[in-house]
Order: structure tokens, then sequence, then C-alpha cells
């Protein structure tokens, strides 16, 4: 149940973060001819968003899973930490180890894994535990 309600939280939080960003987009003057123009690098904000979103909300389901079992602050950390390797793409962007292409490739397998991690805990089976006596 903590998986789904971090969940719920990570998508709204990601459909935000996804309408600012491509408000931005739009504002800055994107439109179809871009797409001639440039090809289909014109559409990397909206493939970037769809992985941004899923990151947040696989993040959120990990934050809530570990708080659910107790780990409030740990789990924080370990969120924080995938969140902040995520966002350090940018960094490599900046210093010319990565181009825009590789950049989204980095972000869409960093939230494929953290997604897939979720959802391994979501399908596990709980430990059972033994009652001594």
């Amino acid at each position: 149940m903590a998986l789904i309600i971090g969940a719920t939280a990570g998508a709204g939080l990601g459909v935000f973060e996804a309408v600012w960003a491509h408000n931005t987009v739009f504002a800055t003057g994107w439109s179809w001819e871009a797409v001639e123009a440039v090809g289909l690098l014109a559409l990397t904000p909206f493939w970037e968003r769809f992985f941004v979103v899923a990151l947040h909300i696989s993040l959120t389901a990990l934050a809530g899973y570990g708080l659910a079992r107790g780990w409030g602050w740990q789990s924080y950390l370990v969120v924080a930490f995938l969140h902040s390797v995520t966002n350090y793409a940018v960094v490599l962007l900046q210093s010319g180890l990565l181009n825009p292409i590789q950049l989204e490739i980095y972000v869409a397998v960093i939230a494929l894994a953290i997604m897939a991690a979720a959802l391994w805990l979501r399908w596990k089976k709980p430990r059972e535990t033994v009652i001594r006596q």
C-alpha cells in the first residue's frame, strides 16, 4: 500500500513538472516545423519528460515503501541520492562528456532501473516470520 501511495504522489509531482517543462518548451516557439527542420531530436523534451515522470513515480514509491518499513530518513537519503545521480547528467552534458542523445538515454536507463526495483518490491513475497515459543 505504501508503494501505491508513494507512486501516486510521484505521479502528481512528475505530471506537474512535465506540464511546467512543456509550457517552457512551447513558450520558446516549439512547433512541428522544428521536427521537420531538426528531425527527431526536436522531440527529446517529450521523450525525456516521459521517463522523468516514471522516475518520480518510482522514487516516491521507494520512499513510501521505506517509510512504511520504518526506514524514514534512510529511505529519503537513498531516494535523494538516486535523484541526484539522475540530475548529475546535466553536469556531464555541460562538461561535454555527454551529448543530448546520450543524456536522454542516461536518464531513461536510470528511470527504468529504479522503476524495475519499485516493481520488484511490489510483487516480491514478504518473508514469513517464524514465531518461536
